[in-house]
């Protein structure tokens, strides 16, 4: 499985970042870090490195209150052969 380590950088708007917080809690794909005044740092865990991907490039993204997605690191030693 495709493990993802990111920053997330959050809005300045309290309210959107607090529901950010709260949904990316509920994402049973990501652990969440301890906050660091707009910046939060994520564990991801896919399934597939297509799934990390559009995770990384596009959902997160597309929650109202994330400014953008910074990639720390990106393991995916485990994944054999056409696994996208």
């Amino acid at each position: 499985m495709p493990i993802s380590g990111l920053v997330v950088t959050l809005s300045d708007d309290e309210d959107k970042s607090a529901r950010v917080v709260a949904t990316l809690e509920a994402d049973a794909r990501i652990l969440v870090g301890e906050r660091q005044k707009n910046r939060l740092p994520v564990v991801a865990e896919t399934d597939t490195i297509g799934e990390g991907s559009q995770l990384v490039r596009q959902d997160l993204l597309e929650i109202d209150g994330v400014v953008f997605v910074d990639v720390v690191s990106v393991n995916f030693e485990d994944i054999t052969g056409n696994e996208e």
